[in-house]
């Protein structure tokens, strides 16, 4: 899921904004438009008072001049009068479009085509302005037949002085108040979306600080919205279903983690009651009073049940104090002669001891060691138990740095899916010897800052253990 780049809160607040913005923008759109149909709409209906000026002063002077428009100078001054008063410049054609009378001077047209004066007939009101632009001025002409004597032509010429002074004056008074209406809808909008989001922003505080190991506290707010109310409400719903569910959790673990130490607990010791059992039964078989070297073999029977107490006094010390198993020491041993020691008993397991060395000290804790070694030979026992010619090994070989202990066995080998999971504390196979104690025999090499790997294939499985020289 992307993350969003914009809070929620400036998100309702852009939007507000962007509305207002838009407000302003389509009035003062819709102001603009309207002023300038007003201003079209106002030299419109000047244009045509003029026009009705001129026509009523024209036609009382054409009346009044019984000699005739065309050679009557008292005609052609009063028009040039009429010019004057009316401050603008005409012109009169008669009903074929030639001149009769104009104040332009020598800048009159002497005639009117035949087409302008056919649309001046075929209009509603006979008259016809056509619209042209000189320079930056907007000038309208208009053509206007009154029957059945003239055609009237004068142009007029759009002055906006006054209507742009009005407008600029309009725009600079509202561009004030827009400017004021979207200060106050920023601080307006501000604070809505703030309010809106107070309860979100809220909830996101106390999820952040929730915790599953502490109580958690629920939102105590006042909303005016319902959709708030349902969102508050769910929160404080989750809070008591979480600290209800820790609280069965924990119960839980307790009981998860205390069954797991039985298991524990029973594993370990029956890993040396197995070389144990062997063993006495080894001796009972092999109990012979006339042997020469019975008190040697009897000593060496006693070291091997000593060792293996021990590690059940270890266990048991470690269970009754809820310590690690077992309590660890470093203490300098040989490597060498405990691991023989160690492997007498499974002298009728087919184990075979192999090193060049005579002698190798390391830090190490004895009984540990011991039940790592049982350990590891005991699986490889039950790895072998269903082939003919079993075989276990087990070498010591050292480097600059570290002391390395394989034991490797041609069993049936640990299956690909299963590989990834032999030193974790829930596994266990009984059919290919991987017990509940690999998982202590690694955090037992860990803790001695040591490795332990494995390589496995069918008819070939080798655990190698590395651990520090002393």
């Amino acid at each position: 899921m992307k993350k969003p780049f914009f809070y929620l809160r400036t998100r309702i607040f852009l939007s507000m904004i962007i509305l207002v913005f838009i407000s302003f923008l389509l009035i003062g759109i819709s102001t603009n438009f309207q002023i300038s149909e007003s201003s079209y709409y106002y030299h419109e209906l000047r244009l045509e008072r003029k026009e009705s000026q001129l026509q009523r002063a024209i036609s009382y002077e054409f009346l009044n001049n019984k000699e005739g428009p065309n050679d009557s100078q008292k005609f052609r001054d009063q028009i040039f009068k009429i010019s004057d008063i009316q401050n603008i410049s005409f012109s009169i054609y008669d009903l074929k479009g030639n001149l009769i009378q104009s104040t332009f001077g020598e800048n009159a047209l002497n005639s009117i085509s035949n087409e302008l004066i056919n649309d001046i007939n075929s209009s509603e009101k006979n008259k016809v302005v056509k619209i042209k632009k000189i320079e930056e001025k907007q000038i309208r002409e208009s053509y206007s037949n009154n029957e059945p004597i003239w055609i009237l032509n004068f142009p007029y010429v759009d002055d906006d002085k006054l209507n742009v002074y009005e407008l600029r004056s309009f725009i600079l008074n509202i561009v004030q108040v827009y400017i004021l209406l979207f200060v106050l809808a920023i601080i307006i909008s501000y604070f809505v979306s703030s309010y809106i989001t107070n309860p979100i922003s809220e909830i996101v505080y106390k999820m952040k600080q929730m915790k599953i190991d502490k109580l958690n506290k629920k939102i105590n707010l006042d909303v005016t919205s319902r959709e708030m109310f349902t969102l508050v409400s769910s929160y404080n719903d989750m809070v008591d279903q979480i600290d209800q569910n820790v609280k069965q959790l924990s119960k839980s673990q307790r009981e998860l983690a205390w069954r797991e130490m039985a298991k524990q607990v029973a594993h370990e010791i029956k890993n040396p009651l197995t070389p144990m059992k062997l063993s006495v039964q080894n001796f009972k078989i092999k109990f012979d009073p006339k042997d020469p070297n019975i008190n040697k073999k009897l000593d060496e029977y006693s070291k091997t049940l000593v060792q293996q107490i021990d590690v059940l006094s270890s266990i048991a010390t470690a269970f009754s104090s809820f310590a690690e198993l077992p309590a660890q020491k470093n203490e300098k041993i040989d490597l060498i002669s405990t691991i023989k020691l160690c492997l007498e008993i499974f002298n009728e397991r087919n184990v075979i001891f192999q090193s060049d060395l005579v002698k190798l000290e390391i830090l190490f804790d004895r009984t540990n060691l011991i039940r790592i070694i049982n350990n590891l030979v005991k699986n490889s026992i039950q790895a072998t138990s269903e082939i003919n010619n079993p075989e276990i090994i087990v070498s010591i070989k050292k480097t600059t740095k570290d002391a390395i202990i394989e034991i490797s066995d041609n069993g049936t080998g640990i299956p690909n899916n299963l590989k990834e999971k032999i030193f974790e504390p829930s596994f266990t196979t009984k059919t290919k010897g991987m017990g509940l104690g690999l998982s202590i025999i690694k955090n037992l090499i860990n803790n001695y800052k040591g490795k332990i790997s494995f390589k496995s294939k069918k008819g070939e499985t080798v655990f190698k253990i590395k651990l520090p020289l002393s």
